[in-house]
Order: C-alpha cells, then structure tokens, then sequence
C-alpha cells in the first residue's frame, strides 16, 4: 500500500489513513482502529470491496485490473520510450485526469451496495455523496458527468433489487445477515 500511495498521494493526500482498496485478494483498510471504532460503515465498506473482487472474478484479474486503470494505465508505455521524446510527451499525457468509464463502472456497481444499505430516508443523500466522489480529486477525477453516473449507480440499484444481478444480491444478504446479528 505504501508503494501505491506514492502514486496516489499527490491527488488523494488521505489515501494511507482514510480509504480502503483491494489488491489481488486482499482488502486493505487504513487501520484496525477504524473497523473496531465504526462496525457499520466497516462492514458497508467489505461489501464493497467484495463486489470488486467477484468482479475481478468474473472477468479475470488481469483483464479487470487493465481496465480499472484505463485509460491512465497507458501511461506506463512511456517505458517503452525511456528517452524524453514525442512518443514519452505522448504516453505522460494519460497522466492528466482523463475520465475513465469502467472504473466508473466498476465502482457504480460497488457502490450501489453503499445505496441499498442506506436507510431509505438517507439514499439520496449516499447518492450525492458518491456522484461527488466520482466527480472530485479521490478518485481521480474518475466520472465528472453527475447524470451518466447517478444514472449508471440507479441502474445497478434497481438490478440489485429486482434481482437481476446475483452478485449484488449475494453481497447484499451476506451483509444484511451479518446487520442483523
């Protein structure tokens, strides 16, 4: 985690001590004070995280890992030209906050756990708090078109709800068999 916040630290400052993330098959929290301070959004957060690992399931790590870091990924081709050149210049610009629709995908699809165990009083506000997300500097400038992604996030609500999307729906019983206990 220290490697990947010398990446991320520049745009995200609070990435070490306020967000959790998934690599391979682990999820990492920012510390064990969190989960033991705040059960209940630790929890929301695990199932989270959790969509994001049967995702990568469904699709193959590699194949999901690519495309969650399209399109900024491609700057990594600038070692194919060491030198500093057009081709470098090139490659470097996939550094700027370019949108990326499937992390944006991806994360809609996680997050519509967030909204589903939301208190039906509280989901419009989850909403906005996760359509500013995709907009803002935490996730890189991710999605910055609030109708497309609360358009996307409601889509993966509803499939959930109706069903249509087993993976959701055995994220969401786990964690509301968990709640009730």
């Amino acid at each position: 985690m220290q490697v990947l916040n010398v990446f991320i630290v520049w745009f995200n400052p609070n990435f070490m001590t306020s967000f959790t993330t998934v690599i391979g098959n682990t999820i990492y929290f920012p510390t064990q004070s969190y989960i033991a301070h705040n059960p209940q959004s630790a929890m929301r957060t695990l199932a989270h995280e959790t969509v994001h690992l049967l995702d990568a399931e469904e699709h193959g790590y590699v194949r999901f890992s690519l495309s969650y870091l399209f399109p900024q990924i491609l700057a990594s081709g600038v070692l194919l030209f060491p030198f500093i050149g057009l081709y470098s210049l090139l490659f470097l610009l996939f550094l700027l906050p370019i949108p990326a629709p499937l992390r944006a995908k991806y994360e809609a699809r996680a997050y519509a756990i967030d909204v589903l165990t939301s208190l039906p009083s509280q989901r419009s506000d989850a909403i906005e708090r996760i359509v500013d997300l995709f907009e803002g500097w935490d996730y890189y400038r991710m999605f910055p078109f609030r109708e497309q992604t609360e358009e996307q996030l409601m889509h993966w609500v509803q499939e959930a709800e109706a069903g249509r999307d087993p993976s959701l729906m055995r994220v969401l019983l786990v964690y509301e068999m968990v709640a009730d206990q």
